[in-house]
């Protein structure tokens, strides 16, 4: 559902994977159950094909974290926060979720926020989001924090493993089924800094 990064081959493989790759970004399409392709923004190596078009200025009809509000030293506010943000999207103003990702921009480290913007989506964003945009749709997020194993936080770096579930609203009062992804988010900072997102995995 996501722009540009790779696909875990499974949630207890991805989250294994970003106990070791420190800072590395890794952010993918999320599915929902039955491998019903969700909008996709995935990237391309095709030399024919040029990046979709940005989106339009504005903001979802929705309420978004704002970094005033967010407890920037909080791993699981910033983590949450960055979440909600980038899977907030709306079709009446976004191009694809690549959009919605930018408007995280707060939350992100730089050289991460650096990968997304230079990994603009190469493809068409997928039936889904063609169904979504006839409707006008805009999305709502709900997360959830999952307490699988994890590395304990040290004062640099941080981990955090969420359920996040979107659910597409149409402006004619269509309402379309929710889709859950789980998604593994880190974080890093240097002394006490506000914590950042460096890396987000979702699984298949």
């Amino acid at each position: 559902m996501t722009n540009a990064l790779r696909r875990a081959t499974a949630a207890a493989a991805a989250f294994t994977a970003l106990t070791t790759a420190g800072c590395s970004s890794s952010h993918t399409a999320a599915k929902p159950a039955g491998n019903t392709a969700l909008p996709t923004t995935e990237s391309t190596t095709s030399a024919s094909l040029r990046p979709l078009p940005p989106g339009t200025s504005g903001t979802p009809p929705v309420s978004l974290p704002a970094p005033s509000t967010v407890k920037t030293q909080d791993p699981d506010a910033v983590s949450q926060a960055a979440l909600t943000i980038q899977w907030t999207m709306d079709t009446t103003i976004d191009t694809s979720q690549h959009d919605a990702e930018l408007r995280s921009a707060a939350f992100l480290e730089p050289h991460y926020l650096a990968t997304i913007k230079a990994n603009p989506p190469m493809a068409a964003p997928g039936a889904r989001w063609i169904e979504w945009a006839r409707h006008r749709v805009y999305t709502t997020v709900a997360t959830q924090p999952l307490h699988d194993q994890r590395p304990a936080d040290s004062p640099t770096m941080a981990r955090r493993q969420w359920l996040v579930t979107v659910t597409p609203h149409g402006r004619d009062r269509w309402t379309g089924r929710p889709v859950s992804s789980t998604v593994f988010v880190t974080m890093t900072r240097s002394g006490t800094d506000p914590w950042l997102v460096s890396a987000i995995t979702v699984s298949s």
